[in-house]
């Protein structure tokens, strides 16, 4: 009787346990990963406002180029934009 009603007692104390163990691992888990796609996604962002900061940048050198008078094809063979781009540039 004693001895049935403690082992009985283990195993329900035990399959607690691990229950509450799983619950409590699923929502480690969670959170690291909402952690880490926080993460992800501010260095995503970051690496895409460089770039377009990038972008910017050679497009206002580009449109200085074509006020100093250079030919379109040549800004676009040393800004690396195309043609279209180029000529697709505000400029006088």
């Amino acid at each position: 009787g004693r001895e049935e009603g403690r082992a009985e007692g283990r195993e329900e104390g035990r399959a607690e346990g691990r229950e509450e163990g799983r619950a409590e691992g699923r929502e480690e888990g969670r959170a690291e990963g909402r952690e880490e796609g926080r993460a992800e996604g501010r260095e995503e962002g970051r690496a895409e406002g460089r770039g377009e900061g990038q972008e910017k940048a050679t497009r206002v050198v580009a449109q200085a180029m074509l006020a100093d008078g250079l030919p379109v094809a040549r800004v676009a063979k040393i800004t690396g934009l195309s043609l279209a781009e180029v000529q697709a540039l505000p400029h006088e």
